[in-house]
């Protein structure tokens, strides 16, 4: 027989496996007997703990896939890059660089890859990537710059010619690795025609996955505002994330235009986008923006920059800065303003929808009708077409220009080589831009580089950072489309153009001096101190990998 315990002495314990889920419950369940505010806010601590394991497992868990993934592609790219390094011999001292990361990086090959589906397209936003290009590959030798275009019908020699051409830019060819991307049109708004924002920042994503799946770069430089694809890059690659932003693509003006009563889906799908803008703009390491307009509205709109880049282990996340695109200001700040000018209007602009050519014409129709218009006042518009949807774009202008009866005073200038742009600079009396918002303006800053009488849309860059007094003193004209402007188009033209002879060197020679705050050289200075930031962060990132086990 079993002895009888001793009524002392206490029961073995039982080993029980309890849920978590259980013991969080048995722990917070509220007392029925407590009042309101105490039941309240233990469901709240409740909601609390769980959303935060949630929030913790869904982290842990994009991180692990992604590191997967971003090895598979980095394997996958492997005999890619192994081909473009075999043909490179790197430089042995790199300048603009500290002595110690010379020694780290003067022997080891650097990829950087410039995101830029429509690198041909020969506009503003073109002349800014390939002046970075022109820039990093004169700075550091060890560097080979792969871009990412959709232009599959243009071989490599045809685009560094083109360069050559449009921008006067010599590239070294040897070190330019075109990679070709057959998705392009994801990105077009045609493909798009409803809910095109969120369409076309959709259509990126996969997009970017073309580019990286087909060669790895060791920084990503997105020059054309794609920014749904830092998520995939940063996170996949691991590694920096560089962002020159020529406009935002949702910013604080469009809400304003919309109106809550009638517009209120709209005002909905704008604000969720705008959400979803800012969480991937935090991804960025390095922000640059290209003018005043820009810097504010993008620091506005990518207020989770600083706040997610702690969860995503970026230890040094840099400020915001301005970088003025490169304008070709030296060549055209010696031509003489005191040489008599022609009666010629121009419009240097993509023929693009926001471009608002058509206001152009209509304003220019009135003016050159009037008596204050001088003899033989034309009208010319230089631009570069992109796409069949830009060739529709100029048949209807030049419709309109017929209807309104001055197709005769109206001269289209297409795909023009930069010599046959600067003779019309060299010629031209007065600039002209319209569109609303412009976030720069290159072609503004020629105006004013040549010494052209500038006459502008009151918004975006050519107001706030452009065409602003030197010395105290104008160098142009702002105008506006709102009937009940202080001044129209047609309006300025005429103070323009009624200018004393005196009064118009005067405009243009304050035009000439004001215009050297954009030059080349500063926008090489100010580019080359972000990419020193971002091969210091490529280092880093490299580092982080190897120590993870991954392939660097």
């Amino acid at each position: 027989m079993k002895a009888p315990s001793s009524p002392n002495q206490s029961p073995p314990l039982a080993i029980t496996q309890t849920p978590v889920s259980t013991l969080l419950w048995r722990t917070f369940k509220p007392d029925p007997r407590a009042s309101l505010s105490h039941q309240v806010a233990v469901y709240l601590c409740l909601f609390f703990i769980v959303s935060t394991l949630a929030v913790l497992g869904v982290y842990i868990t994009t991180k692990v896939i992604a590191a997967i993934c971003g090895s598979r592609l980095r394997r996958k790219s492997e005999g890619v890059r192994r081909s473009i390094f075999e043909n490179f011999k790197p430089a042995e001292d790199e300048a603009g660089t500290s002595e110690s990361e010379g020694k780290k990086n003067a022997s080891r090959p650097v990829i950087v890859g410039f995101f830029h589906p429509y690198c041909n397209a020969g506009g503003g936003g073109e002349r800014v990537l390939w002046g970075a290009v022109h820039a990093t590959l004169k700075e550091h030798k060890n560097v080979i710059c792969a871009i990412y275009t959709g232009d599959t019908d243009v071989h490599k020699s045809e685009i560094i010619e083109k360069v050559k051409a449009r921008f006067e830019i010599d590239i070294d060819e040897d070190r330019i690795f075109i990679v070709y991307l057959l998705k392009r049109q994801l990105v077009s708004a045609s493909t798009w025609p409803r809910f095109t924002l969120l369409g076309q920042a959709l259509g990126s994503i996969p997009l970017g996955y073309e580019a990286i799946s087909k060669l790895v770069p060791d920084v990503f430089v997105d020059t054309m505002g794609y920014a749904f694809t830092y998520p995939l890059v940063s996170l996949l690659l691991n590694i920096p994330v560089a962002a020159y932003v020529h406009y935002p693509m949702i910013s604080t003006d469009m809400f304003s235009t919309l109106s809550l009563i009638t517009q209120l889906p709209k005002y909905i799908y704008w604000r969720i986008f705008a959400l979803m803008y800012a969480f991937v703009g935090a991804f960025a390491d390095v922000v640059m923006a290209n003018g005043t307009w820009t810097f504010n509205h993008i620091k506005s709109v990518w207020w989770l920059n600083r706040l997610l880049s702690l969860a995503f282990d970026r230890s040094k996340k840099l400020e915001f800065k301005i970088l003025y695109p490169p304008c070709a200001t030296a060549d055209l700040q010696k031509f003489e303003v005191t040489r008599p000018r022609q009666p010629i209007v121009l419009s240097i602009a993509q023929f693009r929808l926001e471009k608002r050519h058509e206001i152009i014409l209509e304003e220019f129709a009135k003016f050159v009708k009037s008596d204050a218009a001088p003899p033989r006042a034309q009208l010319v518009l230089i631009g570069s077409v992109r796409d069949d949807l830009d060739k529709k774009r100029v048949y209807e202008l030049r419709l309109l220009a017929r209807e309104l009866g001055i197709n005769d005073d109206v001269h289209f200038v297409l795909e023009a080589k930069w010599d046959e742009v600067k003779n019309w600079l060299r010629t031209a009396s007065v600039g002209v831009n319209a569109m609303w918002n412009e976030h720069f303006g290159i072609g503004v800053v020629e105006y004013t580089a040549a010494g052209l009488i500038s006459v502008v849309h009151e918004s975006g860059g050519p107001m706030l950072d452009i065409v602003v007094p030197f010395d105290g003193k104008p160098i142009g004209f702002h105008f506006s489309t709102d009937p009940n402007g202080e001044m129209t188009l047609a309006t300025a033209l005429t103070r323009a153009f009624s200018l004393s002879p005196e009064e118009q060197i005067e405009y243009r020679t304050r035009a000439q001096q004001s215009a050297a705050m954009f030059s080349e050289e500063n926008f090489e200075r100010v580019w080359l101190d972000r990419l020193r930031v971002l091969l210091m962060l490529e280092e880093y990132c490299r580092v982080d990998r190897i120590s993870r086990g991954s392939p660097s």
